[in-house]
C-alpha cells in the first residue's frame, strides 16, 4: 500500500512535540530522528505520486502545478 504523505506529516509532528517534552537527551535525539525519518518518508511518497501521474499522462500543466506547489513556491 502506497504511503499517505499527510499521515507521514502528522507522524512527523508528533515526534516533534514529543521531542520538545523528553527529559533526557538521548530521547529528544531518538524522537528527532523519527521526526525527520517521517518527513523523508512524506518527500517520498510525494515524489512516488508525481512519477505515478508522469507514468499515468497527467496533462504537463496540472503536473507542473503539482510539482511548484510541492517546491513551496506557492505560500
Amino acid at each position: 500500500m502506497p504511503a499517505n504523505p499527510r499521515q507521514c506529516r502528522l507522524y512527523a509532528s508528533r515526534f516533534v512535540a514529543l521531542t520538545k517534552n523528553a527529559r533526557s537527551p538521548e530521547a529528544r535525539q531518538i524522537f528527532a530522528q523519527m521526526a525527520e525519518t517521517w518527513n523523508r518518508l512524506a518527500a517520498e511518497a510525494e515524489s512516488d505520486q508525481t512519477l505515478l501521474r508522469m507514468q499515468l499522462g497527467v496533462p504537463d500543466d496540472d503536473l507542473h502545478q503539482d510539482l511548484k506547489f510541492r517546491l513551496g513556491e506557492y505560500a
